[in-house]
């Protein structure tokens, strides 16, 4: 799991501190979105900004709401 950490402790964490383990807490999910992407993501290769779009499956019986799973 990737550390998510709020822009006003980002200096803190690049610092030289020996220790900001305590920045390493849970981030809160109503602050965070999701959202289906196209497998293209998983290509080096492929480096544009349409791969964040999200994807919509056509066969899908719902588009996403970009905040469930």
């Amino acid at each position: 799991m990737p550390a998510i950490l709020r822009p006003e402790n980002y200096d803190r964490w690049l610092s030289d501190e020996p220790d900001p383990r305590d920045l390493l807490r849970p981030f809160p999910s109503e602050l965070m979105a999701i959202w289906p992407v196209s497998t293209r993501v998983n290509t080096p290769k492929n480096d544009d900004p349409d791969l964040l779009v999200p994807f919509v499956d056509a066969s899908a019986s719902a588009p996403p709401d970009g905040n469930s799973a």
